[in-house]
């Protein structure tokens, strides 16, 4: 934001009032918003970027599983954005902070956009006619994109913004973006705005920031056209990224088929440039990106350079056997340089010592540098404005004990800001931030949220089927293997279908409301969604079809993902017509729906945790500190588990005398009951109202 630019405060200086504020929309931003709405919290969900997403947004796939990215997220962005006690505020920072616990003002600045999000429909005949082009820095700056554009396909809120780059920013002339929106939504006059928003609790979500290869000038990054950073690589990979999921060299556009990875780059290194710590999650991308390089090239040769390998996660250690057993794969312990690169093919030539002693140097068509986790960007300045601490790395300080507390009660930190950590872990300590706020502000529960309200359910029992189906590409998971548009084509020849389209992800917004949109047009009466797993989805397209204006129960998962691209990745004609098969029975289903009704039953809101260590007790007096009664069980004879075998951590700080503690206000709490030397013998019941013994 330029200096010299005017802040405007809202009308009338007006405060905005909810619960707590989550500056940070990435993965854990977004966990912990729809946490603590759901249990009955107002929220605003800060984000500097112009919109929710984070970095998990521009990863291909997830390990260890290597599930789709996007098709994990981009459910939970439409969720956070139907959400009434969820309020975000994208291409948005924060100002300043005045207050204490349980009353919090935080001045917040909106950026410009130059567009009017309640205007903008996401059509892009802007984008299409804007002249200037940049380097796309959601695609590492690999590919160019316009001055006005939407920050990627499933951005929420899902609108254009205008970039410095934008030729009447820089130079007071063109606004061919102006002239072609006609719903006059582009807006040059817009400034920045100041917001204050009065919370009683904070968690800081800032992320990281991708450790800058550049500085490290022995590897050649920057200089060399075929060695390429691991987030590049992820761009490359991703089925919307700037070369539509081919992995091609930046020289010659070719695909390479000798490819090496050199591990710890900015990470566990003592010399200048680099970070002392290791960054826990470089070991287990690399192996995901080997794993899927050879899905899409099965004659690749890939060479993994190494220090040690870290396979500390669940199931990380048969997922490294996975990579490591793959034709034309050798993982290699050794330090590494970049050498040359050969001017006739641009190839890039690496030289490392060998096991007997010896040096050697190899040829290879492509580099991939697995880059560490640094701190954010703005981390520092955050830690000003809130008043909390940092370590020497530049993460949130917290307790050993308690990592997600910082020394301003409060503000809680979490995700990466806590330190480099995956993506499971950031989302633990994300609903752990959020049960924490619970505790502070339980007094608040439910005062500032407010219901959700659908349109009137259409009643359809005497109308003949009318059937919507939509067939997902899921990136590059179905629609590299199954060929989407015949699917679509066979599905329109089916009786009572009167509509088939395929979408790019059915999950983002767009598709969402597209769907929505063709009940009402079109007057459908059950919907089949072919895409991938109900397990995360189902909830979010029946809720679409609540938002269309008839009964979720209309609605047919058909799975052509795990069922068939998947399991079906090397026989593409045979996975097509598989998924006709699959989309035809799921069409007979469709056809005998009926229309169910949902009701209230009573909740038992005590609790039971098994297991009385030191997550056990934290986990029970959290519970407990909410307002609910809560039952400890423990196998042995008293509480602590393996925390009673340990004495020091690693700063020296006393486990015993904290151990004693929490057993002391675990005994002492009036709704917590202790069960020590017992087991859980049976369980029955369902959500609400399980039966233990």
């Amino acid at each position: 934001m330029a200096e010299n630019q005017k802040i405007t405060k809202t009308p009338a200086n007006r405060v905005y009032y909810g619960d707590i504020m989550i500056v940070g929309g990435g993965i854990s931003g977004i966990q912990a918003s729809l946490d603590l709405a759901t249990a009955g919290f107002k929220v605003f969900l800060v984000e500097k970027s112009p919109t929710i997403g984070g970095h998990m947004a521009m990863l291909d796939k997830t390990f260890p599983t290597n599930d789709c990215s996007m098709c994990i997220e981009s459910p939970k962005f439409v969720e956070c954005y139907r959400h009434p006690n969820i309020e975000i505020l994208s291409y948005t920072e924060v100002g300043g902070v005045k207050g204490e616990a349980g009353n919090f003002t935080i001045r917040l600045i909106k950026k410009p956009r130059y567009v009017i999000e309640g205007k903008c429909t996401g059509c892009t005949t802007c984008v299409e006619y804007c002249p200037v082009t940049y380097p796309d820095k959601f695609n590492q700056e690999i590919s160019r994109n316009k001055a006005i554009h939407i920050y990627f396909a499933q951005a929420i809120p899902l609108v254009t913004y205008i970039d410095e780059s934008c030729l009447y920013l820089k130079e007071g002339k063109c606004q061919i973006c102006k002239a072609v929106c006609k719903n006059d939504a582009i807006d040059f006059s817009q400034v920045p705005e100041a917001i204050d928003v009065n919370v009683g609790a904070v968690i800081l979500f800032p992320g990281f920031a991708p450790f800058d290869p550049k500085i490290l000038k022995e590897y050649g990054y920057g200089t060399m056209a075929n060695v390429v950073s691991s987030l590049d690589y992820e761009r490359l990979l991703y089925a919307t990224g700037p070369y539509e999921g081919e992995i091609l060299r930046a020289s010659d556009l070719k695909h390479p088929h000798k490819i090496a990875w050199i591990q710890c780059i900015g990470s566990r290194q003592v010399n200048s440039g680099g970070n002392s710590y290791c960054s826990s999650v470089c070991c287990t991308y690399t192996q995901k990106q080997v794993i899927l390089t050879k899905d899409h090239d099965p004659d690749a040769q890939c060479v993994v350079f190494h220090n040690d390998i870290r396979s500390w996660g669940k199931d990380f250690e048969r997922f490294y056997e996975r990579a490591k057993n793959l034709s034309g794969i050798r993982f290699i312990r050794s330090y590494v340089t970049v050498v040359r690169e050969v001017p006739e093919t641009k190839n890039v030539i690496v030289r490392y010592s060998t096991f007997d002693g010896g040096v050697k140097e190899e040829e290879f068509d492509m580099v991939v540098l697995s880059i560490g986790l640094n701190p954010p960007l703005d981390g520092k300045d955050l830690a000003e404005k809130f008043g909390i601490e940092l370590n020497r790395h530049g993460f949130a300080s917290g307790s050993p004990f308690n990592p997600i507390e910082t020394n301003r009660p409060g503000i809680f930190v979490s995700g990466a800001f806590q330190g480099p950590i995956d993506i499971p872990e950031s989302v633990f300590t994300a609903s752990g931030a959020g049960s924490r706020c619970g505790e502070l502000l339980s007094y608040r529960r439910g005062k500032l949220t407010v219901e959700r309200v659908y349109p009137p359910e259409r009643d359809v029992s005497g109308e003949e089927p009318r059937v919507g189906v939509f067939v997902c590409h899921c990136g590059a998971n179905i629609g590299r293997i199954v060929d989407v548009p015949s699917v679509v084509e066979y599905a329109l020849s089916l009786p009572n279908v009167v509509h088939a389209e395929e979408q790019l992800f059915s999950c983002s917004s767009d598709s969402n409301k597209q769907i929505a949109d063709m009940i009402e047009q079109k007057g459908l009466n059950r919907v089949i969604v072919a895409a991938c797993t109900p397990r995360t989805h189902e909830p979010l397209f029946r809720d679409t079809l609540r938002v269309g204006g008839i009964n979720q129960y209309f609605f047919e998962f058909c799975n052509i993902r795990e069922h068939c691209s998947w399991v079906h990745s090397r026989e593409k004609e045979e996975a097509t017509e598989k998924a006709k098969d699959l989309l035809r029975m799921s069409l007979a289903r469709a056809l005998h729906l009926e229309p169910l009704q949902e009701f209230e039953l009573p909740v038992d809101k005590r609790a039971v945790v098994v297991g009385g260590g030191i997550a056990g007790m934290n986990c029970a007096l959290s519970i407990a500190r909410q307002g609910h009664e809560v039952f400890l069980i423990e196998k042995e004879n008293e509480l602590g588990g393996m925390a009673r075998h340990l004495y020091y951590t690693i700063e020296g700080l006393d486990v015993q005398s904290y151990l004693k503690d929490l057993v002391k206000k675990v005994y002492n709490h009036p709704l917590i009951h202790v069960y020590t030397g017992a087991t859980i013998k049976s369980v029955a019941g369902y959500v609400g109202n399980f039966e233990t013994t």
